[in-house]
């Protein structure tokens, strides 16, 4: 969360989820822990419409940006006594779900505009 709170909410958002609700082996959105983060999240704050429409999309680029980097990291190692580059692979497959997988049906209260 190097970078959380810099850019859009949603995408810190989307991160998270990508990163605490999932299966880790295989990418795939555990739907018991995304609902109660976003519903604890849509608590303090819901989602915009905007939002809403581009949630699947944020999803897609979070899970692409951190695989990307870890690629970067993978591939062009920097020197650096603590950086250890991890598995590009995990990424890629919570990338190619959020690809291929349908909207997760949320029932979260009604956005605001």
């Amino acid at each position: 969360f190097y970078f959380a709170g810099v850019d859009k909410w949603l995408f810190d958002v989307a991160v998270t989820v990508n990163d605490w609700c999932i299966d880790l082996a295989t990418g795939v959105l555990d739907t018991e822990r995304t609902r109660a983060m976003l519903h604890a999240y849509h608590a303090v704050r819901p989602f915009t419409d905007a939002e809403t429409r581009h949630w699947q999309d944020m999803l897609r680029a979070a899970a692409y940006r951190f695989w990307v980097s870890r690629l970067w990291d993978f591939y062009l190692p920097r020197d650096a006594e603590l950086l250890k580059p991890h598995d590009p692979t995990h990424f890629e497959r919570v990338l190619r779900e959020r690809v291929g997988a349908g909207a997760l049906t949320l029932d979260l209260p009604q956005p605001c505009n």
